[in-house]
């Protein structure tokens, strides 16, 4: 069992790659701040709100409309300052990337439409960086979980984001796409922007990563595992490898996961990738432990959902119980945790208090039919552990009550 079966990169197939170290930002960057004020902080609940909406009304025009994209694209070139801006190429690329850009917030969609959640969590203010974040979560049965920190920016008296803390990738986004657009570049024009000139696997990155893109995960996986530079202790990099590992096997995806905590066993953000990993070792203490460290990070209840997820795959179905109702009680929209809490009092043999709890359902306002079907129904995989409870004659006089 995981939470994490692929990464939301936004479109990173679109790019391809060589390597370079983050510069760090520039005098005129740092000006990309925000002072603390209740007024501001206003400013930002108001403007999680409409980001959370225009997510929720499918109006990704909306969304893009409050990315201040000068600063955006200002911070993308502040990882490598010695860029030329004026030459040709690096225009034509920054075309390339402006388009890519206003279409992302359709992935963000895109995943809602499919089931996904996407909510505005907090915000904070960050003294180092002098100005606010916004926290986002992103959450699927599907996909897992990954958080986006807006970094806010404020134009003209108007709330904006100049930036975005992937959670996944453990960094801004400006920095992955910085490096990868200087991964791009041709090597005559990489002179000075590099220690060293890009060698062959610059070339094998490039090939898979349009693997990746065209779905031939086995091919692409083949080509990352197989980096002997630097290139294969680049942390992003590693993380990516997982992503393709994710789409081919659970070994593979396990292997992927150690090289990456092996290669940063101390780094604070790689904390959704050991969850994943703590699971598929069967180390659920451990995974509780380290959902425990997110959750301090996040300051996210919903987390409670994940540990409890986490406790009944471990049979530690008291724990999970109450979890799972902290989470059906504060969530109520989200079925998933009152299905967690029914499936538990039902491996627990409490048939009486699972009936008890079915009327509670439809009491408020589920279907009893749809509810008889998710009791009785085979999961994909053709399997139904609640099939002893579905014989049982608790179940049976309750299906026939009217």
């Amino acid at each position: 069992m995981g939470y994490k079966k692929q990464l939301f990169f936004f479109s990173i197939a679109i790019f391809s790659c060589s390597i370079v170290g983050a510069q760090e930002l520039t005098n005129d960057i740092r000006k990309d701040t925000v002072s603390y004020s209740e007024k501001n902080t206003q400013k930002i609940l108001e403007f999680g709100e409409f980001i959370a909406a225009t997510v929720h009304n499918n109006d990704s025009e909306a969304f893009i409309s409050k990315l201040n994209d000068k600063v955006f694209f200002e911070r993308i070139l502040s990882v490598n300052p010695s860029i030329d801006t004026e030459d040709s190429y690096i225009k034509g690329f920054l075309i390339g990337m402006k388009r890519a850009l206003n279409s992302f917030p359709n992935e963000i969609i895109m995943e809602v439409e499919n089931g996904a959640y996407y909510d505005f969590i907090s915000y904070r203010y960050d003294q180092e960086a002098q100005t606010y974040y916004a926290l986002f979560r992103m959450y699927s049965s599907e996909s897992g979980m990954n958080y986006h920190d807006f970094r806010i920016h404020k134009e003209n008296d108007e709330i904006q984001f100049s930036d975005m803390y992937v959670y996944l990738s453990g960094e801004h986004f400006t920095e992955t796409l910085g490096r990868l657009m200087t991964y791009t570049l041709p090597e005559k024009k990489l002179f000075g922007l590099l220690e060293s000139s890009p060698n062959e696997e610059s070339k094998d990155l490039f090939k898979a990563i349009m693997h990746n893109k065209n779905g031939d995960f086995i091919k692409a996986y083949e080509i990352m595992d197989g980096l002997k530079s630097e290139l294969a202790k680049e942390k992003f990099l590693l993380i990516f490898k997982s992503l393709i590992a994710s789409q081919i096997d659970d070994e593979k995806y396990l292997k992927s996961l150690e090289d990456l905590i092996n290669t940063f066993p101390d780094d604070p953000t790689i904390l959704l990738n050991k969850i994943d990993y703590h699971i598929y070792k069967s180390e659920y203490f451990e995974a509780i432990q380290v959902i425990n460290q997110l959750q301090n990070a996040t300051e996210d209840d919903f987390l409670n959902y994940i540990k409890a997820s986490v406790a009944f795959e471990d049979q530690n179905y008291d724990l999970a119980l109450n979890y799972f109702k902290y989470t059906a009680e504060n969530y109520p929209d989200f079925f998933e945790g009152q299905a967690g809490y029914l499936n538990t009092l039902i491996m627990m043999n409490d048939y009486p208090g699972a009936v008890n709890y079915l009327d509670e359902l439809i009491a408020d306002g589920y279907d009893k039919p749809a509810i008889i079907e998710y009791i009785e129904e085979d999961d994909e995989y053709g399997e139904n552990i609640l099939e002893t409870f579905s014989k049982s004659k608790d179940f049976k006089a309750w299906k026939k009550k009217k």
